[in-house]
This record gives C-alpha cells, structure tokens and sequence, in this order.
C-alpha cells in the first residue's frame, strides 16, 4: 500500500522549507488538488489511466515506488531444528535511500509489521548493518541510511519437529525511500523453501552477499571503552582501547540509537590516534538531559575503504576514565615530535626555561614584573633572608599557576575539546575580565584608588605575611596576563607536554614557570644583583605612575580582541563597565575624607556601580560571532591590504595538487606574538610582492574563537596554541616547512626561496 504524501503531511512548516525546494512543494501541492478533484479523476479513467493501488510482483520481487523488496534466504532448503537466515533485500533506485534504525535528522528504519510462519517457527530481530553518513543536499542535516541495496538479515528458527515438504514464509514490511522527497510503502513479501534433512545448502545467488553483510555488522566483542561529556554547546565521545583498534582507520562516526543526543551537522570535530578516537559534536535543541549512558555504533572507515561497526555503551566522563584515555594516547602516540626530529626531555626542559625567561619581555608581563622589582628594591632594609622568601612565593605563585591551567587544559582535551594553550582567551567572558582588571591596575598606579599604601597593594613590611601573600599572588597576576603570548622555544616545549603524561607534561610546564620566575628570583637571591639597582627615592613614585600607561595600552588591545570576538556592540559594553569602574573607585577614593554619612552613602553608590558593571559579562552581546574571518584590520584600526584567503584543509589540499605552494598563517587577534609578526613581516609590501613572485597562495586561520579545524592542524603539528607558520610546497609528496614563531621578511623570503 502506497502512501507517497504522508511524510510529508507529517512535516513541521519549517521543516518542509528546509528539505523540498519550494518548486517542488508546489508540484505536490497541484499534484494533490488534481487527483482529489472528481472530474479529473474521471478524465484519467477515460484515459485509460490506472490508479488501482494494487501491488506488482515479479518473480515474488515487489515492485514499489523507486524500489524493489523482497525476501530471500542464505540457503535453497530448510532444515528441522536449524536456524534459516532469511533477509529482506532492498533494493532502492540509483540517487534513493532506505533508513537504519539509528536515527539521524530524518527519516523511519524499516520496519517488519508482522510474520506468517509454520507453527512453533521464530523469526528473531533484524540485523543491521552500517550505515552510511549521508548529508541532505543544501542543508546542514544528515541522515543514517542506505545508499544502495541492503540485506536487513533475520534469522528464523525451524520447529526440530517441523513435519511439512515446504516451509513457507511471509514477512509484512513497511519502509521509507527517500531522495528529495520520501515515500512511505507497505508491502508482503513471500518466500517458500523446501525441506529437507540434509543439511543447509547455500545458493550461489545470494551467498556473497550475505557474507559480505555479515562482515557489515557491527560487534559487540571488543575491548573499546566510550565515554561522553557535555560541554558549552558541544557534546564529545571519546573511545579508547588497549590494541591498536584504530591504527588503519581513516574516519570514524558515532550513531546514537536516540534521537536528540547529538546534532549529526555540520559541526563534526575528529580526533584519531592508534588507540583512541574523540568525536565533537554540537548539542542539539532539546538535548536529552540526565543522561546515564549513551548507546550506539562506532563506525571505523579502515584506509583500505573496508568499514567495522562496533556496539557501545558509552558512560558520562569521570576522573578515571579521562586518565585511562589519557594513558592510552600517551602510550601509542609516543613523545610529540617536534621541528627537526624527537627532542629528548632535558632539552624540552631547556626549552621552557628559555620561553618562560623570554615572556618577561612580554608588553602585558614587563610592568608587573618591573613594579615587583621595584617593591624589592624598595625595601632595602629587608633581610636576605625575608627577601628569598618573597623570591620564593613569587616564583611558587607562577609555578602553581602555569600547573593549574595545565591541568585544566589537559582535561578539557581528554575529554573531546579541541582546546590549546590560551584557551581561556576565546572565551569573551574572560577577557572582558582582563579587561577590568588590566584599566583597575592602571587606576591604581595612577593614584586614583589606592589599594593600599605600596606598591602593587604589599601594604605591609616585608617582614609579614600579608606581603609574601602579595609576592604569590604577583606571580598569579604575570602568568594569567602572560597567557596570550607563545615565546620561541615556548611553542615546542608545550607541544611535547601535551602528548606526555600529567607528571611530564606537569614537570615542563613547571620549568616554564621557573624560566619566567627567573630574574625576580635571582635578584631575591643575589645581593650582588641588588647592588646595581637604583637606591629607593621619589623617581620611584613617578615610574610607578608611568608604568599605568602600558596596563592602559594592554587593556585597549584586549578591547580590540574582544570586539574581533563579539564585535563593537559587546566592546563598547565593556567599555562602559569599565568607566562605571573608574567612577566607583573615585567615589570609594573620596569616601576616605568624607563624612561618615557621605562616605556609606559612597560606598553603597560605589557597590551598586560595580555590581552593574560587572552584571555586562553575562549579557548576550558577549555570544562569540559565528566565524572568525579576519576583517583585515590592524592594532592601530587602520584597514589594510589583506591579500589572503581564509584558512580550511580542502582547500590547501586542492591548491597543493594543481601545484601551487600554500602559506598558511594560524593566528588570533589576542596573541601579541601574531599581531606583531603580521605587522613586522607578513603585512610587509616586500613579503606580500614575494607571494605573488612565487605564486604562493597565502591563507590565515583565525583561531580568536574555537574553531575545530584550525585545533586539528595544531595538534597536527604538536602545537598547543597559535601562532603557527607552515609553507607547504606545490609538490603534494613533499612535507611542509615550519617557521619559527619569531619571523623577519628574511627568513619567510628565505623560506620562500627553498621552494
């Protein structure tokens, strides 16, 4: 029985004008009005028109709408007391699909109403096999299906005691066959065997492709583990296994066995190593809260095409089972392999000494660590031994910090998120936070709050312990403010320490912490260092008022990173809250000398005015926009020729076989390190000219906000954050090029001239 319409009758407004071109809708609507109108249906009898609703058999095939079914068996005969695998064979029009029983976007599973069968016969449930993972034209939805013939097994049960010559069968089947639209039938499909004694005989005609459907069903005897974690608006599964059970794979999919657990597209983030696979999804709208466990296939595309499907359970992510995937990504992805070859782990030790020293240089750092200086030198009279210990607490302060975020970032990545170093930056929330933090310090310096009567708010001598609580918290301060920047030799170090385990990769990160602890460590720890410092005296106020320009500067640029992340609405609301800030300390300032009514009176004003100032980071206009494309302007707002296309793998790879060399720059508008090496070499009318002299396509990967793909070419190369320089040759055989994370128009030329 034909039921062509009633999937459509059955969709949402919407969602008919997201799947059927409005032409077609309009088809179906004039095809509708026609037939329900009796003088056409008159004209079409007297036209020798049939619309009988009676079904067509060939050969005991049913012959439907766009596809033929029917039911066939592994072997010609039947057998008392043996189990026949039968199988509905569907067998749709080329450009048509039948549905699994995972469900995607759209779409119903084949479905067996009913059996007629000898008594004391069985038939057991369907078999499916995997599905493919096929994406609606023009849309981003997708649906499990069946792109060409399938066997939908079921194995049936012959009574020990069956009597009979033949052994008939008939199976009531409904399906769906999709193109642009779909078409719901129901038919009965027959098939009758005889029986015998001598065993099952297999018939030639079908026995390949039952074998090659049993090879296509998923397993349930393996040692994978899943695991699941929701996260913001995506939902990730990671799947690990002691054996090498991902080694030849090319892709993979999970199919949940419910609906509104994942959204299939288009967001579908793949993370593959030799025992562990991570897939990211998007959170779909009214995504099933409170799950337990998730239930699925996890579909393996081997390299040589052939596809393995295994059963999962998947459980809600806990400490154990991340550090179970973690131990499993460690063990068989071995140590990260860095520019030039494997680095052993004294030199990645070197190497993040070498980058924490190099931070202090950092435009965000200097002041911090200068004030610091200077709060040291200001207290001469303090004991060797009191200023170790502030040495000491500053130092422990950076440390514990760079191991906190470390940690945090670790997590995050076990669990599915493609996450670097700096993630804290692509979230708006965050660095609007800067934001106040970097314009209340510069307040502070230039006297308009004082937050204490010392420098960097000690407030007290150095003999006591609210001024080595300061000291730690100093430390705290420089690391967050140095998180955007990536010094040379930071990059591989943190590259390595991502791909080793938590006590290695806690070990670099410690150095690195070391390394930019460094000069405040030696001078606590060297009176020698102390004696070439200036003598305490009235300069010092003034250099402490001046260091409040370049945290005014830092907070403007972090101005500037977030309007690239939410755009000018959400920075001016910053800014806003910013200047209420600044009216809330003035007040909170004037209140020391005011009466003592005014000064409550000031106080409750001054609260009420940083409570709405701080109330900005949870309005809307901080959403990230969708998309980062680089709007072609500098620190200094001024527009500027940008001669690059925006950044995605395909498009390398298409650029690359017509033999064409491929510069991409992976970067973001909060890393210093970018911006700087964009304005000093990449944005250069010289570098620019030697791009087009060499046909080199130039391609920018903004990775400001989370952006799946740009995280999966960092991994790619073991590196934990932007920037990232690669210069891929024409020749797709050869391997890419990584530049240093410092450049001058003379190494990319040289570079260049490599090619």
């Amino acid at each position: 029985m034909v039921r062509s319409f009633q999937w459509l009758v059955n969709l949402s407004g919407l969602q008919a004008r997201r799947v059927l071109p409005p032409l077609m809708m309009l088809w179906l609507l004039l095809a509708a009005a026609w037939s329900a109108l009796p003088g056409m249906s008159v004209l079409a009898q007297e036209s020798g028109l049939d619309d009988s609703n009676a079904p067509t058999y060939i050969d005991g095939v049913y012959q439907g709408d766009e596809i033929d079914v029917e039911l066939i068996a592994e072997s010609l005969n039947a057998v008392p007391g043996e189990t026949l695998w039968t199988a509905i064979r569907l067998d749709p029009t080329e450009g048509w699909h039948t549905y699994s029983k995972w469900p995607g976007d759209s779409g119903d599973a084949t479905f067996i109403h009913s059996w007629s069968l000898p008594d004391g016969a069985q038939a057991g449930e369907i078999q499916w096999p995997i599905p493919t993972w096929l994406p609606f034209p023009g849309s981003d939805l997708i649906t499990f299906s069946y792109k060409s013939e399938v066997l939908l097994m079921v194995p049936v049960q012959v009574p020990a005691d069956f009597r009979g010559d033949e052994f008939a069968m008939t199976a009531h089947v409904e399906w769906q066959v999709c193109d642009l639209i779909c078409l719901i039938e129901d038919a009965e499909v027959s098939l009758t065997l005889p029986v015998s004694g001598e065993g099952l005989r297999p018939d030639p005609q079908w026995a390949d492709e039952f074998a090659a459907t049993r090879d296509n069903l998923p397993t349930d005897d393996h040692a994978i583990e899943g695991l699941f974690a929701i996260a913001g608006d995506r939902v990730s599964f990671s799947f690990n296994a002691n054996t090498q059970a991902f080694a030849d794979a090319d892709d993979v999919w999970f199919f949940p066995e419910q609906r509104r657990i994942l959204k299939p597209g288009p967001l579908r983030d793949v993370t593959l190593m030799p025992g562990v696979v991570q897939i990211t999804h998007a959170q779909p709208r009214r995504m099933l809260t409170d799950l337990e466990q998730v239930n699925g296939l996890l579909a393996v595309q081997q390299n040589n095409g052939e596809m393995r499907g295994y059963q999962i359970t998947a459980e809600p992510a806990s400490a154990d089972g991340l550090a179970a995937i973690a131990a499993v990504a460690r063990e068989q992805a071995g140590p990260g392999s860095l520019a030039g070859g494997e680095q052993s782990l004294l030199t990645i030790v070197i190497f993040a000494i070498l980058g924490g020293l190099i931070l202090n240089l950092m435009p965000c750092v200097f002041p911090v660590l200068s004030l610091k200086v200077l709060n040291l030198t200001a207290k001469g009279g303090a004991s060797s031994g009191q200023k170790k210990m502030h040495g000491l607490a500053y130092t422990a302060g950076i440390v514990l910090t760079f191991m906190a975020l470390a940690s945090v970032l670790l997590a995050l990545r076990a669990g599915g998120e493609a996450v670097g170093w700096a993630f804290q930056l692509q979230s708006p929330w965050f660095v609007a936070m800067l934001v106040f933090l970097f314009f209340v310090m510069g307040l502070s310096l230039s006297g308009v709050y004082e937050f204490g009567t010392r420098l960097m708010g000690v407030g007290d001598s150095l003999t006591t312990s609210k001024g080595y609580k300061s000291s730690f918290f100093t430390g705290v301060l420089a690391t967050v403010v140095a998180s955007p920047c990536t010094a040379p030799f930071m990059g591989a170090a943190l590259g390595f320490a991502l791909a080793q385990s938590w006590l290695v990769a806690m070990l670099v990160f410690a150095f690195l912490g070391l390394g930019m602890a460094l000069p405040f460590l030696a001078l606590a720890f060297s009176p020698a260092l102390m004696k070439h410092m200036p003598k305490p005296g009235p300069w010092m106020v003034t250099f402490k008022e001046f260091m409040a320009f370049p945290m005014y500067a830092a907070a403007l640029w972090l101005l500037w990173v977030l309007g690239v992340q939410v755009g000018v609405n959400g920075m001016v609301a910053v800014a806003s809250a910013a200047l209420l800030l600044a009216l809330a300390l003035w007040l909170l300032q004037k209140s020391s000398s005011a009466a003592t009514g005014w000064r409550r009176a000031n106080t409750v004003v001054s609260l009420v005015l940083i409570a709405v100032a701080l109330s900005v980071l949870r309005m809307p206009l901080l959403e990230p926009r969708l998309g980062n494309p680089d709007s072609g302007v500098d620190m200094s707002g001024a527009d500027y020729e940008a001669d690059f296309e925006p950044f995605a793998s395909a498009r390398v790879a298409e650029l690359r076989e017509g033999g064409n060399p491929v510069l991409v720059n992976m970067t973001a508008a909060w890393c210093i390190t970018c911006l700087a090496n964009e304005q000093t070499t990449l944005s250069t009318q010289r570098v620019q000219q030697a791009m087009r002299d060499n046909g080199i396509t130039y391609m920018k990967g903004d990775w400001t906000n989370q952006d799946p793909e740009i995280s999966r070419v960092l991994d790619e190369f073991d590196r934990p954050s932007v920037p990232l320089y690669i210069l891929y040759p024409g020749d797709p055989s050869a391997e890419p090029v990584i530049l240093p994370q410092l450049l001058t128009p003379a190494i990319v030329l040289d570079a260049f001239a490599s090619l």
